[in-house]
């Protein structure tokens, strides 16, 4: 549809075919309304569309094509009090309505002594801007029916690899199109794309069970067209399954302290849950990496061979340019060389907790207030020792023979390798965490598989315990985010492998 013309006088940014450019008038009649009201708007759009196709032992379970659009309007009166309100109705008079609506909250606020927020917003400048991400193919590249046929088809590859075995398959593809339009000038639009291929396999024998997961994750539909991610794919499922079949019989391992080896998608886990987290500016009151509600810049957190860095990149799950506030998201070092050195902050937590604005706001709809937020947080070690391999071919024994190599391993000494990452839970006030993995193998000349067990400690000290990287920096390990209600997506990962050293406040739990 043609977009209305804009106002005389004010140049129209370059368009790159997002679907959010036909929202000029109304994003016109935020800002104008904004200005007869003597407020200070933020106004959100966002366009999303998504499909998912559930697959379950050969047999579709769901399949569904989903459309959805609307528009967020975040006021500031200059006393620094905030309304907010949204609708699913993006026109001229329902954004005037909803600044209207914002404004007389942000009016009732100042009744309520409510917190103000004392914000220059034209302090980091207006941005205008149009950032669409390279695609090798198109959302719609393939119909609904041909994506259904070729998941049918990954699906029911894996189920026969062993009768034992039940398997759901699910493909998702999201394409969010996003508008951040400012009092200040500021209006900028961004395209994030997503997907995931995604096994969740059940081995059962008898009474037993096991239940294990693997995927692969990107920007899109190269999920099912490109043979090199499919054969990633594949051979994770191979591998999966083979763990899952084998944890049938397999004993638990006994409880206690022990040296690991964690792989990337674990510690993407660590970096993420324990450590990420603390990072975001909005807790730093209870963070452990803060102090009197400022961030502890400086302070040594880690071994000195570690660093910790989140930002977005193009291509990935987590893909996300530029906050929900309209600043450019940066790539930040969290923690350089072991030492902290900036955090993940957004303009209303940013100078609180005493650091710059990184444009860390990240939304997950249009109906939400934005918060600070990871993208893809992964560990970076200096120096790691080299992998022959690529990830889905290196076994439990591949690592035994690294470790001995490079002296990681002594004689008699009982080394443990957690496989996988299954979702875990942290306290940010104390830094405590508990996660749970897949399955757990003791390292040796023949190494035995165990049921997996619980990880738990004190992320201090298991960041300081990490003695060695081993491989490059894999960066694809994905979930989804829940904080404060909302869920967005999030990647991460580490070098292939990392070694941890054995530590009282690192336990592996057991019979």
């Amino acid at each position: 549809m043609e977009s209305p013309e804009m106002p005389e006088g004010r140049s129209r940014p370059k368009r790159l075919g997002l679907r959010v450019d036909r929202y000029d008038a109304a994003a016109e009649a935020v800002l104008a309304q904004a200005k007869k009201e003597g407020v200070y708007a933020i106004g959100r759009f966002q366009d999303r569309r998504q499909t998912t196709i559930s697959v379950i032992n050969g047999r579709t379970d769901q399949m569904a094509a989903d459309l959805s659009s609307g528009v967020g309007v975040q006021v500031f009166t200059p006393e620094g009090y905030s309304g907010f309100a949204s609708t699913d109705e993006i026109t001229p008079e329902a954004s005037t309505a909803l600044v209207q609506r914002a404004a007389g909250l942000a009016r009732a606020s100042a009744a309520h002594n409510a917190e103000r927020s004392e914000i220059d917003f034209g302090a980091a400048g207006a941005a205008r801007d149009r950032i669409l991400p390279g695609q090798r193919y198109p959302f719609d590249q393939l119909d609904l029916a041909e994506q259904e046929r070729r998941v049918l088809e990954i699906n029911r590859r894996v189920k026969g690899l062993d009768e034992r075995l039940s398997v759901r398959t699910i493909l998702q593809m999201v394409e969010e199109d996003w508008r951040i339009v400012r009092s200040d000038g500021t209006d900028i639009s961004f395209r994030m794309p997503r997907g995931f291929v995604y096994h969740l396999i059940v081995a059962r024998e008898g009474k037993k069970t096991a239940t294990v997961r693997t995927s692969v994750s990107g920007a899109g539909l190269e999920l099912l067209l490109d043979e090199a991610v499919q054969a990633r794919l594949r051979k994770r499922a191979a591998s999966t399954v083979d763990m899952a079949v084998n944890l049938l019989a397999a004993p638990r391992v006994k409880g206690g302290h022990y040296k690991l080896v964690i792989d990337y998608a674990l510690a993407k886990g660590l970096a993420h849950e324990a450590f990420g987290h603390a990072a975001e500016t909005d807790g730093m009151e209870t963070s452990i990496l803060g102090k009197d509600g400022r961030f502890r810049t400086g302070d040594e957190v880690a071994a000195p061979t570690v660093s910790i860095i989140d930002g977005p990149l193009e291509g990935d799950y987590a893909y996300q340019p530029v906050s929900a506030n309209g600043v450019p998201r940066q790539t930040v070092e969290i923690v350089t060389k072991g030492r902290l050195k900036a955090a993940l902050a957004d303009l209303f937590s940013a100078e609180k907790a005493g650091v710059a604005v990184t444009g860390a706001g990240r939304a997950e709809a249009y109906y939400h207030i934005p918060i600070p937020r990871m993208s893809n947080i992964h560990i970076q070690m200096e120096d790691p020792l080299p992998l022959n391999k690529e990830f889905e071919d290196v076994t439990p024994e591949d690592l035994h023979a690294v470790l001995r190599q490079n002296n990681l391993i002594q004689p008699g000494e009982e080394v443990l390798y957690l496989s996988g990452y299954l979702g875990g839970q942290v306290n940010p006030r104390h830094g405590d965490f508990v996660f749970n993995c897949a399955g757990i193998y003791t390292l040796g000349e023949r190494c035995v598989l165990h049921r997996p067990a619980i990880f738990s400690g004190k992320v201090l000290s298991a960041l300081h315990a990490i003695v060695a990287g081993i491989g490059p920096v894999h960066t694809d390990a994905m979930g989804t985010c829940g904080k404060s209600g909302q869920g967005v997506p999030s990647s991460g990962g580490a070098n292939a492998f990392l070694v941890i050293d054995r530590h009282e406040d690192i336990t592996i739990g057991g019979e």
